[in-house]
């Protein structure tokens, strides 16, 4: 809690930037794009915000008593309970719809869609019936959560060698392939150009990380913090979308100095604590938007039999998505991750902080 605290304004960066993703969605699904046009660059935020986190919390203790494979642990202990009742939820929906519409699905392919979910893997032959050509079909953006758990097990293992140059390494190879193959990983036709993308985000995290505890302690860029806020929300929100160019030039620069100048950020009184709720629900929100959507839009079209609407729909997805994260967050996340922790003793000797 006390670290928490002290960085509560990358919570604060990060709640803002789940929602962001939420409105993105929202514009898409409801017709209308140019809402929150460029907030799918929250994925990279929240890849290069995980690259610096991680390596705060976890550095010492990896180079100490604890291994790749009790890291991997505490991770899906963090990850995994959202991510199957997320899977779960969906999956009735699919099902569900189907019986009112009429609409004949595979059972098989159903079933096959649920358990690849419930173990966070990607199913790249997905119909359009039920979800595809998403490669998680059941719940699209589950796709970065998948990058995020295969980029956490490679820099577990790969930290003890040649660092910072191995990260250095990694992150210019993977930022000079974004300009020709571009920001893609959640449909089956740009499902591998996802490595390089978590690549290079989370790996400039990780430098960040490097050259701030090495040669950055000193210099004051809290100025810089609400600047560089701004700037990435007017980027967010923009109704026009950004050139691929500024693209990488937001994964390059832009985002590792948000996330740089909100580490040095020290919030107080009712701010901190709204950024640090706004951290805790962040996951819940990003993990479960998709299916709370669903079951909301489709009561929605059910009961009122009107097409969808921006207008009429936002108001009840956004407070059903909120409501819904903050419940799943407070009564089956927290206690399950809490259970699964004083359950789980990493190689024996050590429980697993989650």
């Amino acid at each position: 809690m006390e670290t928490r605290n002290h960085y509560a304004a990358l919570d604060g960066l990060r709640g803002f930037a789940a929602l962001s993703v939420v409105f993105f969605h929202l514009g898409h699904w409801l017709h209308f794009p140019s809402l929150a046009t460029n907030s799918h660059l929250a994925v990279d935020f929240f890849f290069c915000l995980s690259g610096f986190v991680l390596p705060l919390a976890y550095e010492k203790r990896l180079s100490s008593n604890l291994s790749p494979t009790d890291f991997l642990i505490i991770r899906l202990i963090r990850l995994m309970p959202l991510i199957v009742l997320a899977t779960v939820v969906s999956s009735f929906y699919v099902l569900l719809r189907s019986h009112i519409n009429g609409i004949y699905i595979s059972s098989s392919e159903l079933l096959v869609a649920t358990l690849l979910g419930i173990i966070n893997l990607p199913f790249l032959s997905a119909s359009n019936q039920i979800g595809g050509p998403q490669v998680f079909p059941l719940n699209g953006p589950q796709y970065s959560l998948f990058l995020e758990i295969v980029v956490n097990i490679f820099w577990s293992i790969s930290r003890g060698f040649f660092q910072p140059w191995l990260s250095l390494i990694v992150f210019f190879g993977c930022l000079l392939s974004l300009p020709f193959l571009g920001f893609g990983g959640d449909e089956a036709a740009t499902f591998w150009i996802g490595f390089p993308r978590v690549g290079a985000s989370f790996f400039a995290g990780v430098l960040v990380y490097y050259f701030d505890q090495r040669y950055l302690r000193n210099v004051d860029l809290r100025p810089v913090f609400w600047l560089s806020a701004i700037l990435m929300a007017v980027i967010f929100y923009s109704p026009y979308p950004l050139p691929q160019s500024a693209l990488v030039f937001w994964v390059a620069l832009l985002s590792p100095l948000v996330v740089l100048s909100g580490s040095r950020m020290r919030l107080s009184g009712r701010v901190r604590s709204i950024a640090l709720m706004g951290g805790a629900l962040s996951y819940p929100i990003y993990a479960l938007h998709y299916p709370i959507f669903c079951w909301l839009n489709g009561f929605y079209q059910l009961v009122t039999k009107q097409p969808q609407s921006l207008l009429h729909e936002a108001p009840l997805l956004l407070t059903g998505i909120l409501v819904g994260s903050y419940v799943a967050l407070k009564f089956f996340d927290e206690p399950l991750r809490q259970a699964l922790g004083r359950a789980t003793w990493v190689s024996g000797r050590l429980r697993a902080k989650v």
